[in-house]
């Protein structure tokens, strides 16, 4: 037996990665630690250390005048404010402002907003009001700002009072500024104050939470697959492909994050359009074909023969697939918010701490990651190793994998068309499994007929669903109840300056308003539209409010800028302003929430009745 061809010790697989996972675990939170001092100087550049907005824009209100107030802004040196984001709102004292006067500024080509006005240096802004200025006035105020290196931080407000006293939170802008609330409240205050420990394990667990979301289903089958295509199979063989599969979502997460949170460009959400989940969902279809044996994937002879003893000791050759695959599965898969990765990217977008960060994204994906560890292990141990079981195993993750491919392309398809591909799918695994158990045992043949018949009646209903109005493939003859569910009545803003007009009108009006940021590609947004929008608990707490919707399916240059001023990443992002024009402090919801939940945000934000925590 020559030396490539001679068997490793079966440690070997494992022992390297576990080690070096071991290794990394311990060195994080000492990384992390460092990276609070000087997060910049970690990745070896000695780059300028952002300031917290508190040191980067100090302000200090002082009375000169019976009506007259003065707001001094010390902006630091290489920073600058944008004049246009400066709005103020008296929060007390019977006082009504009557003036304000900002100094003029300097213009600049900004990379974010176009050519605007900007505030250097000591900025001082007279504040005139229509009576006497009580000692206990509390004011408002919003503004935004950026350092010169590239790094802006999100919409922040102010409230100050004339005793020196005051708080700075990130917010939205335009005067109606807001804190996290729930679970992103107190991620963002872990990721301020916390010990690197008290973050690694807060961030884990709210990564392994996400992990049982729909928008990480999809990862288990992709994973299943990968491991059930080896033709090496075995439990620790399983451990190492599901290892690095989860090694490279866990790695891309927390670069793209740290990307994400320094540009407020998602890389993931601008990769949600029809190329790229196209382009994905061939190959799953291309995957899951090679799964029903049509093809067989291989290399150019030539290209095959030179990496043929580099393959044998790689027992297989797939560990880079599979990294590829993870990569992939983070950046076009996993593109869905939550209170998590929103706190990591305000975080590092407010104040520039790169890897504290993206260190809380990686420990996130890990957390992720670690059911698709065990579930890829299991796989590995438990599935036939050859023969005709092994066929058919092969041949059930295809359909799966079919079954993902859809799910991903769904999003940007019309109901009906979707709704038919998964009557065809449906329909084709029911003849599928009706020929694949015809001469087996007497139990499996009668289990795999109910099973079959089953998947045809309801693969039937779905083509039926689908000429009929049907939306949902749980529900596939809604459509012929002739009862159609009641839908919400949206105004769709396009632009800052329409959303700013509609609060306007609905401010004048008396009303609140309900603020959706959606997009066609985002699943926790068709969740909300399907399941927490049409009930009537819900629409009965909307009823006074105007709704408006912003859609970011494109996520253009438009779209970008809106979300960009809102101070979102991704949506969904629901924001509530009462009838008075103020954001509702700390009920911004990220994510997916249930109808009953959803409804007690609804009452806390628009009626101040105390709202769901968490």
């Amino acid at each position: 037996m020559t030396a490539l061809a001679r068997p490793l010790p079966a440690a070997t697989p494992l022992r390297w990665p576990l080690y070096w996972l071991l290794v990394l675990l311990l060195a994080l939170p000492l990384w992390g630690a460092d990276a609070r001092a000087n997060p910049l100087d970690q990745l070896g550049g000695g780059q300028q250390q952002i300031l917290p907005a508190e040191e980067a824009f100090p302000l200090f209100l002082e009375r000169i005048g019976e009506h007259r107030l003065l707001l001094t802004v010390d902006v630091a040196e290489g920073y600058y404010l944008y004049r246009e984001k400066l709005a103020f709102e008296v929060r007390n004292g019977g006082v009504a402002l009557t003036d304000v006067a900002i100094p003029e500024g300097r213009e600049k080509d900004d990379p974010f907003f176009g050519q605007t006005t900007i505030l250097r240096g000591v900025a001082q802004v007279q504040l005139q009001f229509d009576g006497p200025v009580p000692d206990d006035l509390r004011l408002e105020v919003a503004y935004r700002g950026c350092a010169d290196i590239g790094v802006c931080y999100p919409p922040l407000t102010a409230d100050l009072g004339l005793d020196g006293q005051g708080a700075i939170a990130s917010g939205v802008g335009g005067g109606g500024g807001g804190t996290a609330g729930g679970a992103e409240g107190r991620l963002s205050s872990l990721l301020q104050d916390g010990s690197a420990w008290m973050i690694l394990g807060g961030f884990f667990v709210a990564g392994l939470l996400l992990a049982f979301t729909a928008c990480l289903y999809p990862m288990i089958p992709i994973l299943s697959g990968l491991i059930a295509g080896d033709s090496q199979r075995g439990s620790g063989r399983a451990l190492l492909l599901s290892f690095v599969y989860v090694q490279s979502v866990a790695i891309t997460y927390a670069l793209a994050g740290a990307a994400a949170g320094l540009t407020g460009r998602v890389v993931q959400a601008e990769l949600q359009n029809l190329w790229v989940l196209g382009g994905f969902s061939l190959v799953l279809v291309l995957m899951a074909m090679a799964m029903f044996g049509l093809f067989t994937v291989q290399m150019p002879g030539v290209l095959q023969n030179r990496l043929d003893a580099l393959s044998r000791r790689q027992k297989g050759g797939r560990l880079l697939g599979v990294a590829v695959m993870g990569m992939l599965s983070a950046l076009i898969v996993g593109a869905c918010s939550g209170p998590a990765l929103i706190a990591a990217l305000s975080f590092i977008g407010t104040t520039g701490e790169v890897g504290l960060g993206a260190l809380a994204l990686y420990v996130m994906a890990l957390g992720m990651g670690l059911p698709l560890l065990l579930i890829g292990t299991a796989a590995g141990k438990w599935l036939p190793r050859s023969g005709a079981w092994m066929d058919g195993v092969r041949q059930l993750f295809g359909f799966v994998l079919l079954g993902v491919a859809i799910w991903m392309i769904e999003r940007l398809l019309s109901d009906a068309f979707a709704l038919a591909l998964w009557g065809l799918l449906l329909i084709a695994f029911a003849v599928w499994v009706g020929w694949r158990l015809r001469g087996g045992r007497l139990l499996w043949r009668w289990s795999g007929r109910a099973v079959g018949l089953a998947a045809l009646l309801w693969g039937a209903a779905a083509l039926v669903g689908a000429g009929t109005g049907a939306h949902q493939l749980s529900q596939p003859l809604a459509g012929l109840s002739g009862e159609s569910r009641t839908e919400l009545a949206w105004v769709d803003a396009h632009s800052l300056d329409e959303l700013d007009a509609l609060r306007e009108q609905a401010q004048a009006e008396g009303r609140p308003v309900m603020l959706d940021v959606t997009a066609d590609w985002c699943i926790y947004c068709q969740q909300l539209k399907d399941r927490t929008f049409p009930d009537p608990g819900v629409q009965a707490a909307l009823s006074d409010a105007k709704l408006v919707r912003v859609d970011v399916t494109a996520m253009d240059d438009a779209e970008r800028a809106l979300l960009e001023a809102l101070g979102v990443f991704l949506p969904p992002a629901i924001i509530f302003y009462r009838a008075d024009g103020s954001e509702a402090r700390g009920q911004r919801v990220s994510g997916f929430l249930g109808a009953e939940e959803f409804r007690q945000r609804v009452d806390a934000a628009l009626n101040g009745e105390p709202g769901p925590r968490g």
